[in-house]
């Protein structure tokens, strides 16, 4: 792909390409005749030069004698990213626009705006600024010189962007939304290459099927219902030629439209898209035809649905009745809500749920007080954490008492995690507290007897099949799809209990116990799963929620999905460091060094395996059911709140709906300004950011072994205690590096041995694992299990299991240390380290009781998919999670 970048003086040109180069892989390319013209009276009469010596070094400068040259060298290597500036006349376009492969983008601002970025670069080269009246002037030959003015390059550009902030990261982030590298710009989706097929059609002809024969055509008056300008659907037998949406209709209609075909129009009435089981409508003039829809289209499968801001909104059903009169009565199930209204009470990574509502079409407005929530026309209780904690909150906040009018009153509501467990009477996990006692029942804590507590991955959400519950999907649950919980305590589910009181009831199976997934009584809808988290199902269920869709048509089952109860999960990690350029990339060390090893041309430099943001959503879109940052940089010099993984997070959070990890500097520290920052701060800022959970590594060492020097006692004041206090356990994974250290019995050291089928060097059977802190560089007289049996008591939710030895080997992970501390602890672990092919993912599952496993480097380097690894593990017999289609898809019956 190759991007050219046009514009005014100052508007940020090289800004942009500089984005393209740090953000999105892209490498710079010039043209040497651009210099000789940064000579010219248009370009440099003054110092008011585009060119920024800290953005392009000369030693990564690419430069080319002429155009041609530019184009062969790109032509030959269409699949790699370039930008370049070097744009100036028609005729160069011209050879640019050849290839299919080109973009061309201008850049903007307004005048103003621009002079003061001028005067502002020439202050930093000490150079004598230019007065308005100058910049004028010299912005009018850029742009308007009869010879060589730029605004004919400027009108062909197939992106404009206008940039007007002030600061560069409103920049980045305009660009980031844009996402020019999507190839779909330059290779137009189906929907778009039949459209525009469809109006080359249109403007060819002067009516789509014709007059009959021996009469003039619609245009030379042959029709009179089409030269009167008669609305669509009137005057329909005096119409000699019937227009094209009635006629696709009338094709549907009688059964000639196979099921799954696209019907494409390009007429004045607008556009239709019609599916079998879905029909999208764009109206811009009258709504009588409507009528011939309900005359003419098939009784079943069909219903309708928003399309942009040109929407009309039909009731929702799974017929049609062709004598209903007045098709547009308002109802309920049809009525939109372009705002959502979400009360946020400090409750963990509230950003995803902001993203996950803007990516279905809403925008959020938020409850800051209890007098916002009787405005509100609808309401979103999120939370994580304790039962206890976040119904104090409520109280103490005023908002208890909102909450149960807003039900009362009929408002839509919905509860998501502890969000679904207020709206019941009590929990086990704070019996001293009610609940708003909405839904009867009380939260029980699962047993843990025979499984890792809390619950966390991809599990069901099954419908319960009644009398008055047949066919259809609640609000777009789906058989076969899996919801991501992470929880404690539930509500137990026994048949018909809910029922009885009106209740339509989701549930899942977590070992033997069957508890509710998800539950729903006309306005009210609540969830233990969090749908901002569970993907395309997720997304699925928020769309349908916001648009008031109690019930639509189900989806087929997906074949070979998985039954009731949790799924194995994968785990794609992503170790991020900057490189000796300074840019954060993906790494990979084996055994934990980083570095390019000796013998190659770039032995000694920071492994680079790809941009992190464009890494992550690559892995969410082949089906990774979680995404682990690991931040192995040091940035002692940058302030937290500018810490680039900030903006990872930010970024990734955007567009991957699946739980996101980031560890690395979760400690106490000393800001750059020399204030002290506190780990539960450090991580609140994760959390506002993105993250779903953090992972603590080095701290949790010395916090254990702090922990057994005080004979086993809680200090209350760990990172750990204070982030699982506040922000629940489930939020705190405790990532351990163990290496092995080989004795010949279990009597030679005081540490917890295991009895090993791999013998050390010297011939010795028996081995502990010993922690290591900062990275496998200091080691400390501390066993793998005193570790992980400290942390679960100081309130940790997981440990993410490393392995030193195994790191980067390929070989398979430590089958004997992921047994040894599943033995002794009742949290969940992700094994980690070794994993090389998909086979070493089955292996890890069938023969260890690891809860997830993950893999890095077998991804990074394209061995293999995420997607292949599942495979292999579905064929094996193991529950996975499967990857789904679209949201519209599943959403728009």
């Amino acid at each position: 792909m190759l991007i050219g970048i046009c514009g005014s003086i100052c508007a940020g040109k090289q800004s942009v390409a500089a984005y393209l180069v740090e953000q999105q892989s892209f490498s710079r390319l010039h043209v040497a005749s651009a210099e000789s013209r940064a000579g010219s009276a248009v370009s440099a009469s003054s110092p008011i030069c585009e060119s920024m010596p800290h953005l392009t070094h000369k030693s990564e400068r690419k430069v080319f004698g002429k155009v041609e040259e530019l184009v062969d060298f790109v032509t030959k290597r269409w699949q790699q990213r370039w930008v370049t500036t070097d744009i100036w006349s028609e005729d160069m376009l011209e050879k640019l626009l050849r290839r299919p492969s080109f973009l061309l983008v201008s850049v903007d601002a307004p005048l103003s705006l621009r002079w003061q970025r001028c005067r502002a670069r020439c202050v930093a080269a000490d150079q004598p600024a230019p007065t308005l009246e100058a910049f004028v002037k010299q912005n009018d030959d850029h742009l308007y010189h009869q010879h060589s003015g730029l605004t004919h390059l400027i009108d062909r550009a197939e992106v404009r962007l206008v940039n007007s902030g002030l600061r560069l990261d409103q920049l980045h982030l305009t660009l980031a939304h844009l996402d020019l590298p999507n190839e779909q710009r330059l290779r137009p989706n189906w929907d778009q290459y039949f459209m525009q097929l469809a109006s080359l059609a249109a403007q060819r002809s002067n009516c789509y099927n014709g007059t009959p024969r021996n009469l003039k055509n619609c245009n030379e008056g042959g029709c009179h219902r089409c030269n009167d300008g008669s609305m669509a659907g009137v005057g329909l037998s005096t119409c000699l030629c019937i227009h094209a949406e009635e006629n696709a209709l009338l094709e549907a209609g009688r059964e000639r439209i196979r099921e799954g075909s696209i019907l494409y129009c390009d007429t004045y009435c607008g556009l239709l898209e019609l599916r079998y089981g879905e029909l999208i409508l764009c109206i811009r003039k009258a709504m009588a035809w409507i009528l011939i829809l309900q005359r003419f289209l098939p009784r079943e499968g069909f219903g309708f649905a928003n399309f942009h801001r040109y929407s009309l909104r039909l009731p929702i059903s799974s017929t049609i009745e062709p004598d209903c009169h007045h098709p547009l009565v308002p109802s309920t199930e049809g009525k939109a809500m372009p705002v959502a209204h979400l009360l946020d009470y400090v409750a963990g990574n509230v950003r995803s749920l902001v993203n996950a509502i803007e990516k279905v079409g809403y925008t959020v407005e938020w409850i800051r007080t209890p007098t916002d929530i009787e405005k509100a026309q609808n309401l979103i209780l999120p939370g994580v954490g304790h039962f206890g904690h976040c119904l104090w909150q409520f109280d103490q906040g005023g908002y208890l008492d909102p909450i149960r009018n807003h039900i009362k009153a009929g408002k839509p509501f919905l509860g998501i995690c502890v969000g679904l467990q207020a709206l019941f009477e009590g929990s086990e996990e704070d019996p001293a507290i009610p609940g708003l006692s909405v839904i009867p029942g009380r939260l029980c804590r699962f047993d843990d007897r025979y499984k890792s507590v809390p619950h966390i991955g991809w599990n069901s959400a099954q419908l319960v099949r009644t009398d008055q519950v047949q066919d259809q999907s609640f609000y777009g649950l789906q058989e076969g799809s899996k919801y991501y919980y992470v929880h404690s305590y539930a509500v137990p589910y026994r048949y018909g209990c809910l029922e009885e009181a009106g209740w339509t009831v989701a549930t899942a199976r977590y070992g033997d116990e069957d508890f509710v997934g998800a539950i729903g009584r006309e306005n009210v809808l609540a969830t233990q799963f969090h749908p901002e988290k569970s993907g395309v199902a997720g997304l699925r269920l928020l769309k349908a929620f916001l648009q008031g869709r109690r019930w639509s048509l189900p989806l087929p089952i997906m074949a070979h999905g998985p039954g009731q109860g949790l799924t194995k999960r994968v785990v794609a990690c992503l170790d991020v460091r900057t490189n000796e350029r300074g840019d954060l990339v993906v790494t990979k060390g084996d055994q934990y060094d980083v570095r390019e090893r000796t013998g190659t041309e770039t032995a000694g430099l920071v492994r680079n395996l790809g941009k992190p943001v464009d890494m992550a959503r690559k892995y969410y879109e082949q089906g990774a059911d979680e995404i682990a940052f690991l931040n192995i940089t040091s940035f002692r010099n940058c302030p937290l709140v500018d810490l680039p993984m900030l903006e990872i997070l930010r970024r990734t959070a955007e567009t991957v709906f699946v739980p996101l990890t980031i560890g690395g500097g979760i400690r106490d520290t000393v800001d750059a300004d020399g204030s002290k920052v506190s780990a539960f701060d450090v991580a609140t800022m994760y959390f506002k950011s993105g993250a779903d959970k953090i992972s603590i590594g080095s701290d949790a060492v010395v916090a254990s072994l702090e922990y057994y020097q005080r004979g086993k006692r809680l200090s209350g004041q760990t990172a750990i205690e204070s982030i699982s206090a506040a922000y629940g356990m489930q939020a705190v994974v405790v990532s351990v590096d163990p290496r092995r250290i080989y004795v010949h019995s279990s009597e030679d050291t005081v540490h917890r041995t295991i009895q090993t089928s791999y013998p050390g060097p010297g011939g010795q059977a028996h081995c502990w694992y010993q922690c290591t802190t900062k990275g496998g560089r200091e080691a400390e007289d501390l066993d793998v299990q005193q570790l992980v049996e400290a942390v679960e008591a100081m309130g940790a939710g997981e440990i993410l299991l490393n392995c030193i030895d195994k790191d980067g080997s390929n070989s398979g992970f430590d089958l004997e240390l992921i047994q040894a501390v599943k033995s002794c602890i009742k949290i969940p672990v992700i094994a980690s380290s070794g994993a090389g092919i998909p086979d070493h993912f089955v292996e890890v599952f069938k023969r260890t009781k690891a809860d997830a496993a993950l893999g890095a480097g077998m991804f990074h380097r394209g061995e293999f998919t995420v997607s292949e690894v599942k495979q292999r593990m579905a064929k094996e017999g193991l529950p996975v999670r499967k990857v789904e289609d679209a949201v519209g898809a599943a959403v728009d019956t």
